[in-house]
């Protein structure tokens, strides 16, 4: 289960000097925040760019008392011309924000817009039960937002429009994308053989999963401005019912942790889709590198150290070997390469 962050470990973001790597293609980040989306529920985005070099205040976005940050450049001048543009969902139900900043600025720094779409952390259990059907949801109002924004829509190409997650982030992918939960199998989904990570969570505060919004889960979610899906460990993945993915209009690529299970080689064979294990990785490798006192951290918190049981650099491996993958995939999915 994806730790809870609580007090120290999610402590602000602090602006640091002097990031920028020589040689290397400078980044921008934005933020937009817009509280009366979403019937009010609010949308948070974290925008990264390529960026011109005259750069704007360095800082580590997403550094917490866990997580090392991101090096970026605070409103640095966007370089010109249109960019295709990657929604980003990263994380489970009680993941941090920002989560996925590594990956969006290796992604902005190979010529991506990418839009960290924050999924928003729920209260308790009851309020979580939702979140499967409303992350993607948020993810194509976030998409309104940018494409209708007088500052972003002149930047956007819009007929390059891609979506990639992780983890929960990875199933609103696929939903985006066209895909649809079974919703009598997500109901049996704590009591299979590969229960999704949140089940004893859901089971301690006496939320039984199945009480979703059956009629919300069922709604179909596919945007078809989204023209490439990459979806990196996503939950529920034997839940998909097989025929709403073959027909797909959204190339696709999913990536899970280990041998796929009997239930997603099934999807897999009925859908067309390849289910690639990404080699030694693991969930938590996809989430930032922790500090040299993150695992203590989370053990005196209640939280799970092995969220930061992979070395610094075993850890840095697995982000370079993903975004170098990611690039060329969306590359070739977006008709940007030959």
């Amino acid at each position: 289960m994806i730790a809870r962050l609580t007090g120290l470990a999610l402590a602000a973001l602090l602006a640091v000097p002097g990031f920028a790597e020589e040689g290397a293609t400078a980044v921008g980040v934005s933020t937009m925040v817009r509280p009366e989306a979403n019937f009010d529920r609010g949308i948070s985005m974290t925008i990264w760019y390529p960026a011109q070099s005259d750069a704007g205040a360095s800082e580590l976005v997403g550094r917490n008392a866990v997580f090392e940050g991101t090096p970026a450049q605070r409103e640095a001048s966007p370089q010109p011309g249109k960019l295709p543009l990657v929604l980003l969902s990263h994380g489970g139900l009680r993941s941090a924000e920002q989560s996925g900043a590594w990956l969006a600025a290796k992604l902005a720094a190979g010529g991506f817009i990418v839009a960290e779409v924050s999924g928003q952390r729920p209260r308790d259990q009851a309020s979580a039960v939702g979140e499967i059907w409303r992350r993607p949801a948020e993810l194509g109002q976030a998409l309104d937002l940018l494409l209708s924004d007088p500052d972003w829509q002149m930047r956007i190409d819009e007929t390059r429009v891609a979506v990639a997650g992780v983890a929960l982030g990875g199933t609103a992918a696929l939903m985006l994308g066209g895909g649809q939960i079974d919703a009598a199998a997500y109901a049996r989904n704590c009591d299979s053989s590969h229960p999704a990570p949140d089940c004893d969570w859901f089971a301690e505060g006496g939320i039984d999963p199945a009480s979703v919004d059956v009629q919300a889960l069922s709604l179909e979610r596919r945007d078809p401005r989204v023209r490439a899906v990459l979806a990196l460990a996503p939950e529920y993945l034997a839940e998909f019912r097989p025929d709403t993915l073959a027909p797909r209009r959204a190339t696709t690529k999913v990536y899970g942790l280990a041998k796929p299970a009997a239930g997603e080689t099934r999807l897999a064979v009925q859908s067309g889709i390849e289910v690639r294990p990404l080699d030694n990785a693991r969930l938590y490798d996809l989430f930032a590198r922790c500090t040299p006192d993150g695992a203590k951290l989370l053990e005196e918190e209640g939280g799970d150290p092995a969220l930061c049981g992979s070395t610094a650099e075993d850890r840095a491996a697995v982000h370079d070997a993903v975004a170098s993958d990611a690039l060329h995939f969306l590359h070739r999915a977006l008709g940007l390469t030959g």
